[in-house]
Order: C-alpha cells, then structure tokens, then sequence
C-alpha cells in the first residue's frame, strides 16, 4: 500500500515550513539537544504538538512545538508556516 499512496505509510498532517537551518529539538524547548535541522522551507509531518518552551524569533512568541516522526524531534510552531500558532487539526501529543 505504501506505493499505492506513494508515500513512506508514516503518520502525521503535512505542513510548510518557513526560515533558514531551522533546529529540530530532542524535547520541546531551545535547550534540549539539536536533532536535526530543516535547511530551508519544505514541507514536513507534524504527529502531534505540546505547549514547551517559548520561542521569540523575528517578532514572534509562541509556546506551540510540533512533533515531527520523520526527524525524531520537535520545532517550534514558529517555523510552521501557517497563521495560527497551535495547527488546526493535528492532536495534543
């Protein structure tokens, strides 16, 4: 079925990112170790989100992180290119 759907059969709700070597964090929050890091904008599946640390970047406070299975981690809602900062329609982790 994977190559039926054409995708990998994970889980999760795909959305756009936005920034540059954006860090995908072990927990959520700025302080946990660096996992991964999205280069650039692409798009990436958000499983769940949480309430963490707070992040302030280019004029922007949030406290919302995704989970995102393909990188283990987590990162800010920040850099999730939508305009609400908890994502509609992905549950609370």
């Amino acid at each position: 079925m994977t190559l039926v759907r054409g995708d990998d059969g994970g889980t999760g709700t795909p959305f756009p990112t936005w920034g540059t070597d954006v860090s995908v964090r072990q927990q959520p929050s700025t302080d946990s170790a660096r996992v991964a890091s999205l280069p650039g904008p692409t798009s990436v599946r958000v499983a769940c989100q949480v309430h963490g640390g707070l992040v302030e970047y280019d004029g922007y406070s949030n406290d919302a992180w995704s989970y995102l299975p393909d990188y283990g981690g987590y990162v800010s809602n920040i850099f999730i290119d939508v305009d609400d900062a908890w994502l509609p329609g992905v549950p609370t982790c």
